[in-house]
């Protein structure tokens, strides 16, 4: 199995962007789409397109516009849904306890003899 994490790890914010920036950029290609293309189509000027494939850098409106269009949403709304509901949960639950399985021991009895 290919794990993404060991392609592009994402540790700091710079990492992130830059990670942001490509996906935009090589998904726009593989559209076969100009930036002028994309920006008329998500609805951001040519100039913020352009800024966001270089810096990674886009406000939050813009980036989801921009995603929309380039169909890519949908897995932002995934993992935005996942992360709620494991915020949703009681920080008890989340893992800061320590689980002991309970040790089960079979006793056997011996049969009492006639």
């Amino acid at each position: 199995m290919n794990d993404l994490s060991s392609i592009l790890p994402l540790t700091t914010v710079n990492d992130v962007l830059a990670s942001l920036r490509e996906l935009v950029r090589l998904t726009r290609q593989r559209e076969e789409w100009t930036q002028a293309d994309l920006a008329r189509r998500s609805g951001v000027p040519m100039t913020t397109i352009s800024r966001l494939e270089r810096t990674g850098l886009a406000s939050t409106d813009t980036l989801f516009k921009v995603l929309f269009a380039l169909n890519k949403l949908d897995a932002f709304e995934d993992m935005l849904k996942a992360q709620l509901r494991l915020v949703k949960f009681p920080k008890t639950l989340e893992g800061d306890f320590e689980f002991t399985p309970k040790v089960i021991q079979r006793v056997r009895h011996k049969e009492a003899s006639r």
